[in-house]
């Protein structure tokens, strides 16, 4: 489940801005799905969970709720029990990602085609 809405929110309801934001989160999210891939192979709890941490507020601010959802799960399994199954989770995260990414483009570009032509 993803929430547009709030990454518009977050861009000052300006769509372009919106999906650049989508792209810069979707580049850090990347960047950071490397580093709990690289915290897990290493079996380091403490680098999974405070990576998962710090990527909870950006997803939920660009509206990325099943994400932040599963971040925050990690984040808190990462503390007790290092998770004998992060290397699925973090494929999950990816797929999670990518999805809400191609999601709510569309939904950007479905809402300015919309936009565009109620101003015609």
């Amino acid at each position: 489940m993803n929430d547009v809405q709030t990454l518009l929110e977050s861009a000052g309801d300006d769509r372009e801005l919106a999906g650049e934001l989508l792209e810069m989160f979707k580049e850090q999210a990347m960047e950071e799905i490397g580093v709990l891939t690289d915290a897990s192979q290493r079996c380091d709890a403490k680098e999974v969970a405070r990576t998962a941490h710090k990527m909870v507020g950006s997803a939920v601010a660009c509206g990325f709720i099943s994400l932040s959802k599963e971040l925050r799960s990690i984040e808190l399994q990462g503390l007790h029990d290092g998770s004998a199954d992060i290397k699925e989770r973090i494929e999950f995260l990816k797929q999670l990602l990518e999805k809400g990414c191609n999601e709510m483009t569309r939904q950007l570009a479905d809402e300015r085609v919309y936009e565009e032509g109620a101003h015609s």
